[in-house]
């Protein structure tokens, strides 16, 4: 049995002039739920962090839309988001959040 090669996922281009917000990928809810059911399950919490590390180390994509847009998604690489992060001043515990991003980025 022969092996191929993957393509590298296609990513996007963010319009410098629109402002973004971060949406929850399908990835990140799935690994949401297996940790809190391997919380609650009783294998504790050193399964948790294995886990958690695991999310850690595979995410390095995310999803985005415009504000105004929820329709309207963009798959990017996750230093590119943090990168524009940093530069609107949008925090990280407000990212998902279109109504505040907004906010942050008329403010900065």
């Amino acid at each position: 049995m022969k092996l191929h090669r993957l393509a590298p996922v296609k990513t996007d281009k963010m319009d410098t002039n629109t402002i973004y917000y971060r949406r929850w990928t399908k990835f990140e809810k799935v690994f949401s739920v297996v940790g809190l059911l391997i919380l609650f399950t009783g294998v504790g919490i050193v399964s948790d962090i294995i886990v958690v590390g695991m999310y850690l180390y595979c995410i390095d994509k995310v999803d985005v839309s415009p504000v105004g847009e929820p329709k309207k998604r963009l798959l990017i690489k996750k230093s590119e988001w943090d990168h524009y992060r940093r530069e609107h001043g949008i925090d990280y515990w407000h990212q998902h959040q279109p109504a505040k991003v907004k906010a942050m980025v008329l403010n900065h």
